[in-house]
């Protein structure tokens, strides 16, 4: 083998794994950044704590295999810290895909199962003590295995039907991006293939971007489209039609829906019905997911007729939200877009647009 040959590999091993190791701290930084975002937005929801825990977790194990030895006995610490990062993506999971992802015993124990021996290692590690090691390492391992195979299923259990598109393309790629990073960190790596330590580093690399870039894309489009609930809906007596008809003309009449404050409880008592009773007859005589879901219709339809007329023109989005029964306007986008696939701005504009085409003709 000539020597030119042997620098240019040796160039070659170097560049590879500068820009593997670059990565993973970029990706580092990025994570972290999620998880402060969490933490100063004061997001409390277990979606947003869900992830915001899984980002400071993935930061942390990327800290420590981007910077290695160089952190000295930190390096412990950070990867005691990382050792929820399997289980809490599959929490972060559960949120993304359920309606209503309530955190019980089950849930609880697994996490610490996992949690436990990374809190342990390093403990053991310092005191001198490397005999129960190995047990621990292979009770974290078979425990993260089950909590990536639950995330995958999470991801795949009640299949969205076809008239539910952006859903089914959602699951698609967040399984297609996860199933990949499980199939290359989890599989491949442990067949006793041959691969060299910079190939797998980039590969941890690449595979940290692909669940970071389809989580943050997952997040952004649950908080502008709240999951579905997947259950079937009750099926509608006669009592439960009258009701749900009698609701939407008192909301018309009176326009209940301009109120912020707008519940289920005040619905009921508007009506002088019990609350469960008007529940089911938004869901089964209406035909909506819930309460919250036929107000935020009518709130859109108010303010698609704020944005149609021209003499409004002179309101801010702002204004047409508040006008609308929105107290901000960062639920007022979210659920305008999730209605009308466009944002008010973009919607008005087209109004505009139009109207413009029509008198040039």
């Amino acid at each position: 083998m000539s020597t030119e040959f042997v620098a240019t590999d040796v160039t070659w091993t170097i560049a590879m794994l500068a820009f593997s190791l670059g990565l993973k701290l970029f990706c580092a930084v990025w994570a972290l950044a999620w998880a402060g975002w969490v933490l100063v937005r004061g997001q409390r929801s277990p979606l947003h704590l869900s992830w915001g825990v899984f980002t400071l977790c993935m930061g942390a194990l990327l800290v420590a295999e981007g910077l290695g030895d160089s952190l000295g006995s930190a390096r412990l610490w950070l990867l005691m810290l990382s050792g929820g990062t399997c289980s809490v993506f599959w929490l972060f999971t559960r949120a993304l895909f359920r309606k209503t992802a309530a955190i019980g015993p089950f849930e609880l124990m697994l996490v610490a199962g996992i949690i436990a021996p990374s809190m342990i290692k390093p403990v053991l590690i310092i005191s001198g003590f490397s005999a129960p090691i190995e047990i621990l390492v292979n009770a974290q391992t078979m425990l993260s295995s089950t909590a990536l195979m639950l995330s995958v299923w999470e991801a795949a259990r009640n299949w969205p039907s076809a008239e539910h598109l952006n859903e089914r393309r959602l699951r698609i790629g967040y399984l297609t991006v996860f199933s990949s990073g499980v199939f290359l960190c989890a599989i491949v790596f442990n067949t006793g293939a041959p691969i060299s330590p910079q190939l797998v580093t980039l590969i941890e690399a690449l595979c940290a971007t692909a669940i970071l870039a389809v989580g943050s894309v997952a997040l952004v489009y649950r908080r502008a489209h709240p999951a579905p609930d997947w259950r079937p809906a009750p099926e509608a007596t006669e009592t439960d039609v009258q009701l749900g008809q009698r609701l939407l003309r008192l909301m018309e009449r009176e326009q209940l829906y301009l109120d912020p404050d707008l519940s289920l409880r005040h619905l009921a008592q508007a009506l002088g019905e019990p609350p469960n009773k008007v529940s089911r007859a938004i869901t089964a005589g209406l035909k909506a997911a819930n309460v919250n879901q036929l107000i935020n219709a009518r709130r859109i339809a108010h303010a698609q007729s704020l944005l149609r007329d021209p003499d409004r023109d002179s309101l801010t989005i702002l204004q047409i939200a508040l006008e609308s029964g929105f107290n901000s306007i960062g639920p007022f986008n979210r659920a305008f877009k999730a209605i009308t696939y466009q944002t008010p701005r973009a919607y008005r504009r087209d109004r505009t647009t139009a109207a413009q085409g029509l008198a040039a003709e």
